[in-house]
């Protein structure tokens, strides 16, 4: 009998592990790299469509809104990108935390902000779109 429970419970974390490593995950890190490229190629009106409405972001200047996020966004001249060591946690079927690095070349409001930074986001499942409801980076040192 006790083999039987024990059988079932793996059954059971196999199913869950698997439902957890669903194709989400490449949906994500897809949409952080598009919204990346969008910020590059300064399609801001395809930027804009990540956002949850309750979005918030976390930066040395400040905590931002998505509408502060995409006027402040406009000042960046962004002239190359390149993300790494991108991971996942699923938190939920409908929330996920990804981390990674990010090195960039390029400006903000005139100012160079080329470098390396460690970036976190956060995404929700709003319907059958995931969006963004929290970002944040900082220089890595």
């Amino acid at each position: 009998m006790k083999k039987l429970i024990a059988l079932a419970l793996i059954g059971l974390f196999a199913t869950s592990a698997a439902v957890f490593a669903s194709p989400d995950k490449d949906t994500l890190v897809a949409a952080e790299k598009n919204a990346w490229q969008n910020l590059k190629d300064k399609k801001w009106d395809d930027f804009k469509k990540v956002f949850s409405s309750d979005f918030k972001g976390v930066y040395s200047s400040g905590i931002t809104t998505m509408d502060q996020e995409n006027a402040e966004v406009k000042t960046l001249d962004l002239k190359s990108f390149t993300l790494g060591d991108i991971d996942v946690v699923m938190i939920d079927k409908d929330a996920a935390l990804l981390t990674y690095s990010a090195k960039v070349e390029g400006t903000e409001g005139g100012k160079d902000a080329s470098g390396k930074m460690n970036v976190a986001s956060v995404w929700k499942k709003e319907g059958n779109d995931w969006r963004l409801v929290y970002h944040t980076d900082v220089k890595a040192e």
